[in-house]
């Protein structure tokens, strides 16, 4: 009986061994196909901050280029709205106002936010730091609260009363006030550009 009682015990002793290593292998395979998992999220985010930083690098490019332009373009303005003459030859010509746009446009090209739309819907967004995505989301805010009124302009530029006697003059301080206060919101967005390079560690080469 005790003979029995001791293979009895050797099987049970067996099978809980069996058991618990089972549990492990199974509990050890799956910590680590969740680390591999999360090694790959984390470089996959890597390369997602990596495409917006070089966006933000581009983007402060371009600004660093209109934003002087659009504050000698607002100098221009405030002058030509206090000339009589000017008004006078812009009421009979309405090109007469291109005189200020020596590189032929009001802007040329605006700041992209692809690489941050994209990262915006893609879930690895959550390995980025705090203090990362708030830098960023100030910066794309302000991009779409800059430009946001362009097509304004644009619109005021291509409308049929733009240099009409009547509108002419109360057109040309409207348009200067809108340039101006782009301008203003670009220098906003460069000091943004600014805090990025310092959270994000890059350089604006």
């Amino acid at each position: 009986m005790t003979q029995k009682t001791n293979k009895i015990k050797e099987a049970v002793l067996k099978n809980i061994t069996q058991v618990i290593l089972i549990v492990f292998s199974v509990v050890l395979g799956l910590y680590l196909s969740e680390r591999i998992e999360d090694n790959k999220n984390k470089k996959e985010a890597i390369k997602l901050l990596s495409k917006i930083k070089s966006e933000l690098k581009e983007n402060k490019k371009l600004l660093d280029y209109w934003v002087p332009y659009h504050e000698s373009a607002v100098k221009s303005l405030d002058s030509l709205t206090k000339n009589e003459l000017f008004i006078e030859d812009f009421i009979k010509d309405n090109s007469t106002l291109h005189r200020i746009f020596s590189r032929g446009t009001i802007m040329g090209e605006m700041p992209a936010n692809d690489a941050w739309d994209i990262a915006k819907s893609n879930p690895l967004i959550v390995n980025f730091e705090y203090d990362k995505l708030l830098v960023l989301s100030k910066i794309y805010k302000q991009q779409e609260a800059t430009y946001g009124s362009f097509s304004t302009m644009i619109e005021l530029l291509l409308s049929p009363d733009l240099n009409t006697k009547e509108s002419a003059k109360r057109n040309l301080q409207l348009f200067k006030n809108q340039l101006q206060d782009i301008t203003h919101r670009e220098l906003q967005l460069v000091r943004f550009y600014n805090e990025a390079e310092m959270i994000l560690k890059y350089q604006n080469n």
